[in-house]
C-alpha cells in the first residue's frame, strides 16, 4: 500500500444533447412569449411613477381617526381565518388518510380522493367566495366556507404525502409483532406525520388571515371590505390606515406563527 489515495477519474463533461438544446430554446420562447403577452415594459413603470408618486402623496398622512372603527373588521377577519382552518384542518383529515397511499383501507378510494382533493385546488378562494356570497348574501360565513373549501384540496394533499414519507421501519417493526394494517398506521404511522401536519396547519393560518383580507373586497366580510369601501369612495387616507393595520397584524400572524411552528418541528 502506498499510503496515498487515489484520485477518482475525473467526469467526463455532459454533452449537450440535440433534445436539451430544444427543450431550452423552448423554454426560452415560453419566457418571450409570456413578457410580450401581458405588455412587461420597464419603461412604461418609470412612465407611470409620477402617477405612483402622486396617489401615495394622497394617501398620507394616514387618517387614524378611523383606527377604532378597524377594530371589528379585524376581528372578524381573524376570526374568519381562524374557523376556516380549524374546519379545513379536520375536514381534511380523513381525506388526507384515504388519499395515502400506505394507509388508506383500499386502493380504490385513494383512487377516488386523489382527483378530488386536485379538483379543489384548482379553484381559489377568491371564486368560492363569490359562489357563497350570491348562496347566503354578504358576511363572514360565505368566508368561512371559502376557506374551508379552498384550504381542503390543499390540506388533504399534504395530509397524504406526510403520511406517506414517514419512516417505514417503526410500521415494519409494529407490523412484525402482529399487528394490524389499522393499528400499525395509528401507533406507527400517526405518531410521526402528526407534528409536521400541525405545523402546516399554523403555517395555514397564516395565510388565511391574508385570504381573509381578499375575501372581504368581494363581499365575504372583514377588514377587506372596508379596505374595499375606500377604494371605491377615493379616501386615500383612509385606505393608508388599512393598510398600514393590516400589515401590522400579518406581521403578528408570521412571528406567532413562526414560534409555534418551531416548537413543532
Amino acid at each position: 500500500m502506498t499510503g496515498v489515495l487515489e484520485k477518482a477519474p475525473p467526469r467526463p463533461p455532459r454533452l449537450v444533447t440535440p433534445l436539451r438544446t430544444v427543450a431550452a430554446a423552448a423554454g426560452l420562447g415560453v419566457l418571450v412569449w409570456s413578457f410580450a403577452g401581458t405588455g412587461f415594459s420597464p419603461v412604461e413603470i418609470v412612465r407611470g411613477l409620477p402617477n405612483l408618486v402622486d396617489l401615495l402623496a394622497r394617501m398620507f398622512p394616514p387618517d387614524v381617526t378611523i383606527l377604532p372603527d378597524l377594530v371589528e373588521p379585524i376581528l372578524e377577519t381573524v376570526r374568519m381565518a381562524i374557523v376556516g382552518t380549524a374546519l379545513a384542518a379536520v375536514v381534511a383529515l380523513p381525506l388526507g388518510v384515504l388519499a395515502a397511499r400506505n394507509v388508506t383501507p383500499h386502493p380504490a378510494l385513494r383512487a377516488v380522493i386523489r382527483p378530488i382533493l386536485n379538483a379543489l385546488r384548482t379553484i381559489p378562494e377568491l371564486i368560492f367566495a363569490l359562489l357563497f356570497v350570491a348562496a347566503v348574501g354578504l358576511g363572514p360565513f360565505a368566508g368561512v366556507m371559502a376557506l374551508l373549501l379552498g384550504n381542503l384540496g390543499f390540506l388533504g394533499k399534504i395530509y397524504s404525502e406526510t403520511l406517506e414519507s414517514v419512516d417505514p421501519r417503526p410500521v415494519d417493526a409494529v407490523s412484525g409483532l402482529g399487528a394490524t394494517r389499522g393499528q400499525a398506521a395509528w401507533y406507527a404511522v400517526v405518531p410521526q406525520a402528526t407534528p409536521i401536519m400541525a405545523s402546516f396547519v399554523v403555517y395555514l393560518l397564516e395565510i388565511n388571515f391574508r385570504a381573509a383580507t381578499i375575501l372581504g373586497v368581494v363581499g365575504a366580510g372583514g377588514i377587506g371590505y372596508e379596505l374595499n369601501a375606500a377604494i371605491r369612495l377615493f379616501q386615500y387616507q383612509n385606505m393608508a390606515m388599512i393598510l398600514i393595520t393590516i400589515g401590522v397584524c400579518v406581521a403578528f400572524f408570521d412571528f406567532v406563527s413562526a414560534h409555534i411552528r418551531k416548537r413543532l418541528l
